[in-house]
């Protein structure tokens, strides 16, 4: 098909979507089975004991108990925004979407998390105080057909999400994926190149508990088709995406993703350090290790052909340094980095978080991994990063501790492998 043709199938696509909508029609878009019943009209609420209990549930009014039975198990076109997976990333860009009057569903595998999220709304504390009445369900209560969904789930969990959403895939799905870890092609594989849209995350966030989100800051995302083209669904995204941080549309999403996976082994090094990232990034000691680490991915990106994009303080390309006035440069990026995280609410990395607060295994495969394996496929090797996953796995399984040991570790191999403070190159 070609792109003219593609593009107005999309057109197409919401035009139905949206008449679905006007004309109320008994197929629902994104419903929970739990809340898959319709607001009066008008936005108007029945008094008494049973709408008060309605209200501590979270679900939708109804008229009355007789109405209730009657319409059970009826669904309607109430949600055609579905959020699967209500955590950092996910809660916060879709607190503001409902904030703003879209009309969603959350969804998210942690019970507690919905029950919250029902009962009390979703609040976000941080960089911006703010709480929103949420509907959720877990993931075995989803109903389809599904209208737009962002995904946000851990990448270890994209299969498992998968396993839901695929079957519930109608003509107008599309998924967003805002998660770390290159997932769009995983997400193609069961659903089709046409159902995706890439997605790169740059802001802050933590889970603090359930229906409690903390905004460690302010940042931006890019959006963008895996093939470069622009289409017409990209800007309707976009807005959407807009409430929450700065938007952008992209010809090469695919830049931006290994961008961010060449960065995450900065936030990993922050990670097994424990330090902050301010301390970490501008520590003179640690700086050639840290140069080394990404330069490492970068020389994988280069064999990949890959355009790699910069994003806030940090530029890929000047990590790999050949010349000690390009190493000054890159330590220098290394200290704008630091200096622009001294202002965040959040100062330590989600990898961090994983091991230090919620005592979890982290993305290390689907990240720092990710760029081993795409490297290894091209003869390129990245001894450094290999060995900074061990260190993770090893804090994951409750072998090692957590402090600058770890990096001091990493910096006598760094020197083995390249004797230069530069680096590989």
């Amino acid at each position: 098909m070609d792109r003219v043709a593609r593009a107005g199938g999309h057109a197409e696509g919401y035009r139905r979507q949206a008449e679905r909508r006007r004309t109320e029609s008994h197929q629902g878009a994104g419903l929970c089975e739990t809340h898959g019943r319709p607001r009066l009209r008008g936005g108007r609420r029945h008094a008494g004991a049973d709408a008060r209990n309605d209200r501590r549930r979270g679900e939708a009014l109804v008229p009355g108990r007789e109405g209730l039975r009657r319409q059970a198990r009826v669904t309607l076109p109430v949600a055609p925004i579905t959020i699967y997976g209500a955590g950092a990333i996910g809660g916060i860009v879709d607190a503001h979407m409902a904030q703003a009057g879209e009309d969603l569903l959350f969804v998210d595998k942690v019970a507690e998390h919905v029950s919250a999220m029902n009962a009390r709304g979703l609040r976000i504390t941080g960089s911006k105080e703010l709480t929103v009445p949420a509907r959720a369900c877990v993931p075995r209560d989803l109903r389809g057909p599904l209208g737009t969904v962002f995904l946000a789930v851990k990448s270890q969990d994209t299969q498992a999400a998968l396993d839901t959403i695929a079957p519930l895939a109608g003509p107008d799905t599309v998924v967003v994926s805002l998660q770390n870890g290159m997932n769009p092609p995983a997400i193609a594989a069961r659903l089709g190149a046409e159902r995706v849209v890439g997605a790169f995350v740059s802001f802050p966030a933590d889970w603090q508990g359930p229906g409690h989100i903390e905004q460690g800051g302010f940042g931006n995302i890019w959006i963008g088709e895996m093939d470069g083209r622009i289409s017409e669904r990209l800007p309707r995204i976009q807005r959407l995406l807009a409430y929450s941080v700065k938007a952008h549309i992209t010809s090469n999403i695919v830049g931006y993703l290994w961008s961010k996976q060449v960065d995450c082994s900065l936030l990993f090094a922050q990670a097994v350090g424990d330090q902050t990232f301010a301390d970490t990034f501008s520590n003179a000691r640690y700086q050639p290790l840290l140069v080394a680490l990404v330069g490492e991915g970068v020389g994988a990106a280069l064999a990949a052909g890959v355009k790699l994009e910069g994003f806030g303080a940090f530029e890929p390309l000047k990590m790999r340094p050949r010349t000690p006035a390009e190493e000054a440069e890159a330590r220098a990026v290394l200290d704008r980095f630091a200096d622009s995280t001294r202002s965040q609410v959040k100062v330590r990395s989600g990898p961090w978080r994983d091991l230090a607060v919620r005592k979890r295994p982290t993305e290390v495969d689907h990240m720092v991994g990710w760029v081993i394996d795409e490297g290894r496929r091209r003869r390129i090797a990245l001894p450094l990063n290999e060995e900074l996953v061990n260190q993770v796995k090893e804090l994951e399984q409750g072998r090692r501790s957590r402090g600058p040991h770890n990096l001091d570790e990493l910096e006598a191999l760094r020197a083995k492998l390249y004797p230069s403070s530069m680096g590989p190159h």
